[in-house]
């Protein structure tokens, strides 16, 4: 068994526009839920995640309708319009995390009109692996970007160019990176004394190498 309190676990995050996952079966639960957020992860159940997620609803009478991609199990909690739930999750994305070990959907992860935001943490073999499903599922339908955890890495920063460095270093310590985000590139380039344009170049190239030095093989 792995372990996991010497592991070298990164951070990474997707999203799902609309257009990419519209063939997805979970999908459909924006007929039903006008948002739904992934809390934690509880078991594999016959390659399904067991999991704890909130919805939001007008009705809560769709807390009783069935769905092929999300079977609910128990109902936590509710008020007239959000509830926790204890459910399975059985459509084909989350099934490609049930397969895998050490990785694991974290928050924030979360279903809504705007797409699909899927917050992993994991060791760098099982992210590979985990890219490689997405792929064989989504195509390259879908975007990856990096999270603040890896960016703290020392090792990832000594890959990249000093300006690169500098730029990303700056927005790790404004609060780019936090959940909820606490600054803007403006403030980076006004920080630098530089222009946003050139901050967003930095950090596009900067997470671009980043992301691929942990998914890719060298």
């Amino acid at each position: 068994m792995i372990d996991m309190a010497s592991a070298d676990l990164r951070y990474m995050q997707i999203t799902i526009t609309p257009e990419a996952g519209a063939a997805l079966p979970g999908w459909a639960l924006l007929e039903s839920f006008s948002s739904v957020e992934f809390l934690s992860h509880i078991n594999t159940v016959g390659g399904n995640m067991r999991c704890l997620i909130r919805v939001e609803y007008e009705d809560e009478a769709v807390l009783t309708q069935t769905s092929p991609s999300l079977e609910v199990l128990d109902v936590i909690e509710k008020s007239q319009n959000a509830a926790l739930l204890e459910v399975v999750a059985k459509g084909p994305l989350p099934r490609v995390f049930a397969a895998l070990e050490h990785v694991w959907w974290v928050t924030p992860t979360y279903l809504s009109s705007h797409g699909f935001t899927v917050t992993i943490r994991g060791t760098k073999e099982a992210l590979r692996a985990a890219r490689k499903g997405l792929s064989e599922l989504l195509g390259e339908s879908y975007k990856m970007k990096l999270g603040a955890q890896s960016a703290h890495t020392s090792n990832f920063l000594e890959l990249l160019p000093e300006k690169q460095r500098n730029v990303l270093d700056e927005a790790i310590k404004m609060g780019y990176y936090d959940r909820p985000r606490r600054c803007t590139q403006r403030a980076i380039a006004e920080a630098l004394n530089i222009k946003q344009a050139t901050v967003s170049e930095h950090l596009q190239s900067a997470e671009s190498a980043i992301i691929h030095s942990f998914v890719n093989d060298h």
